[in-house]
């Protein structure tokens, strides 16, 4: 853990007791702070005391008492909570700024352990994990966190050889005024969660606060694979201040890191190479992960990194769970996880990677405009709906794939498993790519991922 000195003998206020403001209680009372803790939850609120705060009700005034108020990044703006801080002039900041405040008390980039944070719709838990994969494998000390696993201030303390690599989400950045990083990643931009921002235009500026600092202080990796990340480029690039750098999953990239033929092409300086064969890397499988492999080189190219270790690093990379996660083949049949796949998007990635596919979707809908699924979607064998979703998901696929609403998982799981094994000999895939959020019928996308695979390996067992 971080201790968070800045606020010692001071009264800081914790709305949301989540893992990030769990994070922020017991770092906050290990750095001497006097804690007031609230949460939407009775039985969380109950439980402050065991991280050592003080049970108060923030919307009725307690807040007004506070320093600073640490939102969870998952209470919408608008709460009363926040709405009272404000009122009462008391700053609202996230678990990530308390880092920031900890790790850099004086805010300047480049002292201390380095900060490398990633953000993006989709891919940004991949991308995070493969940046610190490659960092590791080429002998630094790392700790990998943020929205991805571990809230950052549970991290371990790192000396100024260490590098931090933090998951960003928009939720958190709208949430960080003292962070900067010292290499910040952008991957990708598409609709999601709007009904927090509002609009593509608030979704995008929330991403874009990832570069916030100094032009010379924080170095800018950008996949300029969509409309909206290649506008955030230029943009940028025009302050030629910032060091900023093009990559794409696509093609290649003149004085970047892009893709030809599946092989990466660093660009970076000297006459463009290849450095690796993205074909040969077990663990980034799809047209998507090549994206994510040119962020994470470039970004740990930025960082010092010989391109050979970094080739070495990108071969023993084994993916995630519940991303493209291989469970098991039965009769045949191919079995995947793809449970963190929560939007459209990132369900049409997915649906790329496989022909024919026995598809599970559904859960709670964040987006039902399935556009970016049409040229994939004659991939699809047939689809098995399941949650909130699933009799809307059906009318929309009507025209163009046979789809059953299952309900239930384990419905779903069951059925796909009997048509799939019926078509022998045609290498067919059950892919979960639920394209929908998890809430409706489980805690988490972990949680329906662990499900999953657990339906699958009673087929397994059945089956011998």
């Amino acid at each position: 853990m971080i201790p968070v000195t800045e606020y010692r003998n001071d009264t800081v206020a914790v709305f949301g007791l989540g893992r990030s403001g769990r994070a922020a209680v017991s770092a906050l009372v290990a750095g001497g702070a006097d804690v007031l803790v609230d949460d939407d939850s009775d039985d969380r609120r109950a439980g402050a005391a065991t991280l050592g705060g003080r049970p108060a009700r923030l919307a009725d005034g307690a807040v007004a008492d506070a320093r600073i108020l640490v939102l969870s990044p998952g209470v919408p703006l608008d709460h009363p909570v926040p709405a009272a801080a404000r009122a009462a002039g008391v700053a609202v900041v996230g678990e990530t700024d308390l880092f920031a405040r900890a790790v850099r008390p004086d805010g300047r980039p480049f002292q201390g352990a380095r900060i490398v944070g990633i953000t993006g719709t989709n891919g940004k838990s991949t991308a995070t994990a493969l940046v610190g994969h490659l960092l590791a494998e080429a002998g630094k000390r790392v700790q990998i966190g943020g929205n991805f696993g571990t809230a950052a201030l549970v991290l371990d303390p790192l000396d100024a050889n260490g590098v931090y690599v933090l998951e960003m989400s928009s939720f958190q950045l709208e949430l960080t005024s003292r962070l900067t990083f010292d290499v910040a990643g952008l991957l990708n931009v598409s609709p999601d969660h709007l009904d927090r921002h509002g609009d593509m235009r608030s979704y995008v500026a929330a991403k874009k606060r990832i570069f916030r600092g100094k032009a010379g202080a924080c170095a800018a990796v950008i996949a300029c694979d969509d409309r909206h990340t290649a506008a955030v480029f230029e943009c940028l690039a025009a302050n030629a201040a910032r060091r900023t750098i093009a990559v794409s999953g696509a093609r290649r990239v003149d004085g970047g890191v892009g893709v030809d033929g599946g092989r990466l092409i660093d660009d970076l300086g000297g006459a463009p190479r290849a450095v690796a064969d993205l074909d040969r890397c077990a663990g980034l499988i799809g047209d998507h992960n090549r994206q994510n492999a040119a962020l994470a080189y470039a970004i740990c190219r930025t960082l010092g990194i010989d391109s050979g270790a970094l080739a070495r690093g990108l071969s023993s990379f084994r993916g995630l769970p519940h991303r493209l996660e291989p469970v098991g083949e039965i009769a045949g049949v191919r079995y995947v996880n793809d449970s963190k796949a929560t939007n459209v998007a990132a369900t049409a990635r997915a649906l790329a990677c496989y022909r024919p596919v026995h598809w599970i979707a559904g859960g709670r809908a964040k987006d039902l405009d399935i556009g970016p699924l049409a040229p994939v979607l004659d991939r699809v064998r047939h689809a098995y709906l399941i949650g909130e979703a699933a009799g809307a998901l059906a009318d929309r696929l009507a025209p163009r794939t046979a789809a059953t609403v299952c309900e239930t998982l384990e419905r779903a799981v069951a059925l796909a498993a009997r048509r799939a094994a019926a078509e022998r000999g045609d290498g067919a895939v059950v892919l979960l790519s639920p394209a929908c959020a998890s809430y409706d019928q489980f805690r988490d996308f972990e949680a329906r991922g662990e499900r999953f695979k657990a339906l699958v390996a009673a087929l397994a067992e059945a089956a011998a």
